[in-house]
């Protein structure tokens, strides 16, 4: 999906109006509906405050992926890398053989 399309759409999702969205990212109106009508594209600093603004990463904005991260697991994810390095190994461990037993599961189901 293009920048301008998957922009559109989560402004919608968002129930955001294009007078809400501009506001929120400190751009015209009038600049919002280029974007949006793929007439022209930001800045990186404005793709990224809109990304902020969608509760969206820049990669999934820009469509680099498809993916949407859950926030929550981003968030558990920047907790384990405060942690001392023996203690993210122990997770890191401990959380790998979680996932090799889910994806077992699944093969098997």
């Amino acid at each position: 999906m293009k920048f301008a399309e998957r922009l559109q759409e989560l402004r919608k999702k968002n129930k955001f109006s294009q007078e809400e969205l501009a506001k929120q990212v400190d751009i015209h109106v009038n600049v919002l509906g280029r974007y949006e009508r793929g007439d022209s594209n930001p800045s990186i600093e404005t793709a990224t405050k809109l990304a902020d603004s969608l509760n969206v990463s820049l990669d999934f904005l820009v469509g680099k992926t498809e993916l949407l991260v859950d926030e929550s697991i981003t968030n558990k994810i920047l907790t384990i890398q405060k942690l001392p390095e023996k203690d993210r190994e122990h997770i890191l461990f401990a959380l790998d053989a979680m996932i090799r037993d889910a994806k077992a599961r699944l093969a098997y189901s």
